[in-house]
């Protein structure tokens, strides 16, 4: 393993085994023991003999968290999905299920065509920031064409745009819509007003320039 990536899967280690600051000095790794501890009284502790199968129950799970690149993010979702799903504690395997569910492509493609008309009058609600950037990369042809047309172009950009969000390549928050400013000597906007608009719209090309370059 190249130095640099080891040093990077060590401090990914880290993160969840080391103490945390805002959770008062308790590891990431510790809280969701608390955490399945109290969505399964006594199943989930009784499965653990002693402290050393709960010492190697944090390290296999942290291990698996980092080698799938799972986000704290996707953690919570796997979470609240385990209420649903596991009368038992689950295992790392269905636990990591849980946390990126299959994907519906069809489902989420309606989503972006009814939310992207939406958008318009600024009435969107996305179920994930994926499913708004991959819209994005598509524009116009998700009416243009129906789900069949573009089903591979959907599945590789939601792909993408799902992947971009979880390694930090895209932004995991949606930016609001952008009303577009009137043409100059008609508008009625209060200079201030046109001022945030600006400062809003270079803000966005911003990040989209920093997201750009990173890649």
């Amino acid at each position: 393993m190249h130095p640099t990536a080891r040093q990077s899967s060590t401090a990914q280690l880290s993160a969840w085994l080391d103490p945390h600051p805002r959770l008062d000095g308790v590891a990431l790794i510790d809280h969701l023991f608390n955490k399945l501890d109290g969505l399964y009284p006594h199943r989930w502790r009784s499965a653990f003999a002693n402290e050393h199968a709960i010492s190697n129950w944090r390290q296999a799970w942290a291990e698996g968290f980092c080698e799938e690149n799972l986000t704290l993010n996707e953690i919570k979702a796997g979470i609240s999905a385990c209420r649903r799903l596991f009368e038992w504690p689950p295992s790392f395997a269905e636990f990591a299920k849980a946390c990126r569910p299959a994907i519906d492509y069809e489902r989420a493609f309606l989503e972006a065509i009814e939310q992207m008309r939406k958008r318009e009058t600024g009435d969107d609600v996305w179920s994930s920031a994926a499913v708004f950037w991959a819209s994005c990369k598509l524009g116009g042809d998700l009416r243009a064409h129906p789900y069949h047309a573009i089903k591979g172009r959907w599945h590789a950009a939601l792909d993408d745009a799902i992947d971009g969000v979880r390694t930090g390549k895209l932004p995991s928050e949606i930016p609001p819509r952008m009303t577009a400013l009137p043409a100059p000597g008609k508008t009625t906007v209060p200079p201030e007003i046109a001022r945030e608009r600006i400062a809003q719209i270079n803000a966005i090309l911003y990040r989209k320039l920093t997201t750009t370059e990173a890649v």
